[in-house]
C-alpha cells in the first residue's frame, strides 16, 4: 500500500465532484478578472504568423497571440497539422455512485483483475465506482436491477470496503488511448485530454493535464508579451513536456496490457510486482514520486 505519510504529503490525492471543482475554478477566475463565456460554441479557428483568431457561433471573435486548446480535442480538426493515434482497449468503464455499510475514511481502493481494474474512490459520504469490463459485460451490468448489481459488485470486488448497500447513476464509456502527434502548432498549444487521453487504471490523465498547465503557466511567465506564441516559446514548451507525457502514456498503457494479458506479465509476475511495492519503501516512494510529479525534464 502506498501511504501519503511516506511521501511527506497530507494526501496522495483528492477526489471531488466535477461540479464542485468547476465552481471553485469559476470563483477563482472571477477573483483574478478572467472573462469566461459559456455556451459559446466555436465556429472556426484562423491561425496566422501573428495571431490566432477564434470565431464563435454568436458572431463574436477573439484574437490572441496564443491559442490554448484544452477542450478534450473537440476542435483539433480545425488546427492544420494536428492528428491523433488511437488505441481501442476493447473495454468500457462502468461508473456509478455506491455506498457501503462502513465509512470510507478517505481511503481509495483498486482491485486488478484479468478483465481490468475496479476502483472505489471516496467522494463525500460515498464512493465513485469505476468498473472495467468488456462492452457486452458492461451493458449487461447496466441493465441489472440495483440489488442484483450490488450482489455482482460484492462478488467481484470483495469486502475490503464493506458491504455494498446502494448504487445510483450508473453509466458507461469506452476506454481508449488517444495521443496527439504534437502538442504545439502555429500559435497553438494543446494540453490536457486534448493532448493525451488515457485509460483510468493509474489515474494519471488529470495529473498529466495539470502538469501541462503548470509547465505552460511557467512558460508564459518567462516569455515577453511580444514573444508569446512564437516558435521559440512553443518549441521550448514541447521539449519541456516531451519526456513526462511520453512516460505517463507508456506507463499507463503498460499497466493495461500487463494486467489484462497474461502473455505480457503472467499472474505470478503481477503478484511479485505488487509484493515488491509492499515490501520495499524505496520502490513505493519512487513510484509515487513519478505518479505525483512526473518524469523530470531532460
Amino acid at each position: 500500500m502506498i501511504d501519503a505519510a511516506e511521501q511527506g504529503l497530507p494526501a496522495l490525492g483528492y477526489t471531488v465532484a466535477y461540479g464542485a471543482l468547476e465552481a471553485a475554478l469559476d470563483a477563482r477566475l472571477r477573483e483574478v478578472g478572467v472573462e469566461v463565456a459559456y455556451g459559446s460554441s466555436c465556429e472556426g479557428i484562423e491561425l496566422t504568423r501573428d495571431a490566432a483568431v477564434v470565431r464563435f457561433a454568436s458572431g463574436r471573435e477573439a484574437r490572441a497571440r496564443l491559442l490554448v486548446l484544452a477542450d478534450g480535442g473537440a476542435n483539433s480538426s480545425r488546427i492544420p497539422g494536428i492528428s491523433y493515434e488511437t488505441k481501442d482497449y476493447g473495454q468500457l468503464a462502468l461508473t456509478a455512485a455506491v455506498r457501503t455499510d462502513r465509512e470510507h475514511g478517505g481511503r481509495a481502493y483498486e482491485r486488478f483483475t484479468p478483465q481490468g481494474p475496479a476502483a472505489l474512490l471516496p467522494v463525500d459520504d460515498r464512493y465513485a465506482l469505476v468498473w472495467t469490463a468488456t462492452p457486452d459485460e458492461a451493458q449487461r451490468l447496466l441493465k441489472l436491477e440495483d440489488a442484483a448489481f450490488l450482489s455482482e459488485l460484492q462478488a467481484h470486488f470483495g469486502d475490503r470496503a464493506g458491504r455494498f448497500v446502494s448504487v445510483a447513476a450508473r453509466a458507461a464509456f469506452p476506454l481508449k488511448l488517444r495521443t496527439v502527434n504534437t502538442p504545439v502548432a502555429l500559435r497553438t498549444v494543446i494540453v490536457g485530454n486534448a493532448a493525451q487521453a488515457l485509460h483510468p487504471i493509474a489515474g494519471q490523465g488529470l495529473n498529466l493535464g495539470l502538469r501541462d498547465a503548470v509547465e505552460l503557466a511557467d512558460a508564459l511567465a518567462a516569455t515577453a508579451r511580444e514573444s508569446l506564441g512564437d516558435d521559440a516559446m512553443l518549441s521550448a514548451y514541447r521539449e519541456a513536456r516531451r519526456r513526462d507525457a511520453a512516460r505517463g502514456v507508456a506507463f499507463t498503457d503498460f499497466l493495461v496490457s500487463a494486467f489484462a494479458d497474461a502473455r505480457r506479465l503472467p499472474t505470478w509476475g503481477r503478484g511479485f510486482a505488487l509484493a515488491t511495492l509492499d515490501l520495499f519503501p524505496t520502490a513505493r516512494r519512487l513510484l509515487a514520486e513519478r505518479m505525483i510529479r512526473g518524469a523530470p525534464a531532460p
